[in-house]
């Protein structure tokens, strides 16, 4: 039976995985077709090797199932289908939270199940964003995010679990808030901030009174626009006062709110959203949780394609945390550090 060859970027190469291509770098030859690998051999590529993926054989379906994450598309419907379905857990909710907080447990499991794959999580939210949709989509992509970083942080599965359902119900407090404030293109009022600020409240109101409800679930929702230094709201707490569910879906909501288009913009991207992130961990959001969720993005990040304002195709090869949102690309033939081009920015992630 002929071997089918899948194409992974160095994060996903795992030890005993067989190199199906020669690969060379620069004219220089790094591994020959039959490798098998290990895990010094995937380190000491990381070192050497920036901006391809490399080719390993696939010995049947269900290797490949297990190697391949689902496709940019197969979870772009999860992601819509989820939108849809938290739309109607929040209609319910609204009804009658008290009986209807069990589904938003039962939906909060739904979404690890569904997305299980980490990789395919953390490109579809860079990718696609939440657009235009501040409320149902947001408050999937956040819950994904969350869900992520928590289990990058080491958190046990039930406390992932609880963190899911604080980040379902994070915004649902908008539903209460004038559409029209919501949607407003030129700049809020200070009434419109006023009321826009109270929809952590409104939530809050709603579940405080139930019994079943964990406490964490209550204060990650309450407290997600909380700041280190104070500068959040409603209650203005600081540093270890904030409750780390709200810490985490704090940085989630943050990236996707920069990487969507929005009514009054476009989406600035992945990398300026991590840009922000790293401000921002310096004083208002924590700094370790900021630390563990842009290197692990930064990592998915290496190896992909990306448009310049110049229309030219490059791959990014290297990230420098003090600047995020200008990397080291390569065109095919030469190197670009945007540090030292400041006319040239990147427009678009190709995935």
């Amino acid at each position: 039976m002929t071997k089918k060859k899948i194409f992974l970027t160095l994060s996903e190469l795992k030890p005993d995985m067989v190199v199906a291509e020669e690969l060379r770098a620069d004219g220089i030859l790094l591994l020959n077709e039959g490798t098998k690998l290990t895990g010094i051999i995937i380190d000491k590529l990381k070192e050497v090797y920036f901006y391809g993926k490399v080719a390993i054989y696939s010995d049947g379906a269900d290797t490949l199932k297990f190697y391949q994450n689902k496709s940019v598309e197969e979870i772009e419907e999860i992601f819509i289908k989820l939108s849809v379905d938290i739309k109607g857990i929040f209609n319910n909710v609204e009804e009658n939270i008290t009986t209807n907080t069990q589904e938003v447990t039962t939906f909060a499991q739904k979404i690890r199940e569904e997305l299980n794959s980490t990789k395919s999580i953390i490109k579809n939210v860079i990718l696609s964003g939440s657009g235009e949709d501040v409320i149902y989509r947001h408050s999937v992509n956040v819950t994904a995010l969350s869900s992520v970083l928590g289990k990058w942080l080491g958190f046990s599965e039930n406390e992932i679990n609880l963190l899911n359902h604080a980040a379902i119900l994070h915004d649902f407090g908008k539903t209460k808030v004038d559409s029209k404030i919501l949607n407003k293109i030129l700049p809020l009022k200070s009434e419109d901030w006023i009321e826009i600020k109270k929809h952590p409240v409104y939530i809050y109101n709603s579940l405080k009174g139930i019994t079943s409800i964990d406490p964490s679930i209550i204060y990650g929702v309450l407290m997600h626009h909380e700041r280190l230094d104070g500068s959040g709201y409603p209650l203005g707490v600081k540093a270890d006062k904030i409750h780390p569910f709200a810490k985490i879906i704090a940085i989630a909501d943050t990236f996707d709110a920069i990487n969507s288009d929005r009514i009054y913009r476009k989406s600035l991207g992945p990398f300026e959203a991590l840009a922000t992130l790293k401000r921002e961990s310096l004083g208002k959001l924590d700094y370790e949780y900021c630390k563990v969720f842009i290197e692990h993005v930064l990592t998915f990040l290496m190896g992909e394609s990306v448009l310049l304002n110049t229309n030219k195709i490059c791959t990014v090869i290297g990230i420098n945390s003090d600047e995020i949102s200008r990397p080291l690309l390569f065109d095919g033939s030469e190197f670009l550090d945007l540090k030292n081009h400041k006319e040239i920015y990147i427009t678009k992630l190709l995935l």
